[in-house]
């Protein structure tokens, strides 16, 4: 049947990928083909009983060979719906101990990231996006939802998937995320956080006076209360610092109380992320024990935290900080943890921080969610920069020339200075460079509003290329995460 079907469509101009070719009821099989850089659904029938909207052809191809009627689709949220009536393919809550997140801004290479995923022991968590990448990258979360769908369709994954409404900061795009069918709902409470460094001591208490007797009951229970980190080495929670976290984290965690509301009115079932690592303050054991067991009281059933553990996690760049002091801390939060129960830690700006993922594999014993994203971007770039020097070398000049903006949503500590006006030696070895990288990798905004077209079209040319660089990457990066001892 394949070959036969292929052969069919190159006369039409269609180009197969193979591996999507699926039954999706009795006589009736899913595949997805291109054609002048589009790509759509294609579906093959014995009989005239199944279609979707918008189709191709006015009339259905009749392939004589295989006695089947053949048309193309658009994978529409509409068409997308219908399917789902049928098959597997929408995304749903992890059912594994261990989770890895891919994003994928562009939209493009799901099906890159599906390939390497299945081959490891994690639950796969795509069309991973947040309101800030789809602010700058124009796309809503219906389209990263239907994007990472052709993902699994074209790569012929058949397994199950989530997909991340990332760092949801307001109701506004919590509802989008919603409608769209997301999985996985990643709540940041960064902009409601309390900021205490500056204050006196006298205006702290006064502050703590109004907090909630919910908190007051928290900090009581736990006041001198200990935790063994090791057979001769323990932790005792301090009662001045579990007063600080009252007063820092009270407020976000009501926001996550009423979107949770909101989740379990209006979503069957869900993954619910709580994200605490934005900030300059590294995440304290009396933070942790005060945020889960703050959510604890109210009720409120969370699949993972993630917290801000020491050390830098700057884009596109390694971990760059003291690695034993992270290890230390980072054990420390996973005991506290399994002592409370119920959740897995997160690792957020997981992209490249390859000295620190088999210590954070074997601290967690594999009980982990990971998310990468830019990574796969700067493997778009890459292709770019091996392929058409010349759009690279504009690319570069229009990163550098609004790094200034592009930093203002990131922190990176990268200065123009820092680069030559004009690309130095060989593209790709140039690209590689530190700096380099990460100056791509937060630029992504500026270069779609600019050159869309000419990278979407370059990409399109060389898409095996581009798959592979995408695929080379995210495996480098599981292959560490499980490499045997």
């Amino acid at each position: 049947m394949l070959e036969e079907l292929e052969k069919f469509l190159k006369g039409y101009n269609w180009e197969l990928y193979k591996d999507s070719l699926r039954e999706i009821k009795e006589n009736t099989f899913l595949f997805i083909a291109k054609i002048k850089g589009e790509k759509k659904l294609g579906i093959l029938k014995k009989e005239n009983t199944f279609y979707l909207s918008e189709p191709h052809y006015s009339c259905d191809l009749f392939l004589e060979s295989l006695k089947s009627y053949l048309n193309f689709y658009p994978l529409s949220f509409e068409n997308y719906l219908k399917l789902k009536e049928i098959t597997n393919i929408s995304p749903s809550p992890c059912d594994k101990k261990t989770s890895f997140g891919t994003g994928d801004r562009l939209g493009l290479v799901s099906s890159s990231h599906l390939r390497v995923l299945k081959n490891y022991p994690v639950f796969p968590v795509i069309s991973q996006q947040s309101p800030r990448e789809l602010l700058k990258t124009k796309r809503d979360f219906k389209d990263v939802l239907l994007k990472g769908i052709l993902g699994v369709l074209e790569s012929g994954y058949d397994g199950k998937f989530g997909a991340d409404a990332d760092h949801i900061k307001d109701e506004n795009y919590l509802e989008e995320s919603i409608k769209a069918g997301f999985s996985m709902y990643t709540l940041d409470i960064s902009d409601f956080l309390e900021k205490i460094e500056n204050r006196e001591k006298r205006e702290l208490q006064e502050r703590f006076r109004k907090i909630s007797s919910l908190s007051k009951k928290i900090i009581n229970r736990y006041k001198g209360k200990k935790i063994n980190i090791s057979s001769q080495e323990y932790y005792e929670f301090n009662e001045e610092k579990l007063c600080e976290s009252a007063i820092i984290y009270e407020r976000g965690l009501d926001f996550i109380e009423n979107v949770y509301k909101v989740l379990k009115e209006k979503v069957r079932d869900f993954d619910l992320e709580v994200s605490i690592d934005e900030g300059e303050r590294d995440t304290t054991l009396e933070d942790h024990l005060f945020v889960v067991e703050y959510l604890h009281e109210k009720g409120i059933d969370f699949w993972s935290l993630a917290p801000k553990f020491p050390g830098e996690f700057q884009k596109a760049l390694d971990y760059q900080g003291d690695i034993n002091v992270f290890s230390t801390e980072l054990k420390k939060h996973y005991l506290l943890s399994q002592k409370l129960e119920g959740y897995r830690l997160s690792l957020h700006s997981g992209s490249d921080k390859f000295s620190i993922y088999k210590i954070f594999s074997d601290i967690t014993n594999n009980n982990f969610h990971i998310k990468t994203s830019g990574t796969s971007w700067l493997q778009g770039v890459k292709v770019i920069a091996k392929f058409d020097p010349s759009l690279f070398s504009e690319l570069y000049a229009i990163s550098l020339e609004n790094l200034e903006e592009s930093k203002k949503a990131y922190k990176v500590s990268i200065k123009k200075e820092d680069f030559p006006k004009e690309i130095v030696g060989d593209p790709l070895e140039f690209f590689e460079k530190p700096e380099v990288k990460q100056l791509f990798h937060i630029s992504y905004g500026i270069l779609l509003d600019e050159k869309k077209k000419e990278i979407y079209d370059l990409l399109d040319k060389y898409e095996k290329e581009h798959y592979k660089f995408v695929e080379e990457n995210i495996e480098n990066h599981l292959k560490i995460l499980f490499e045997e001892d």
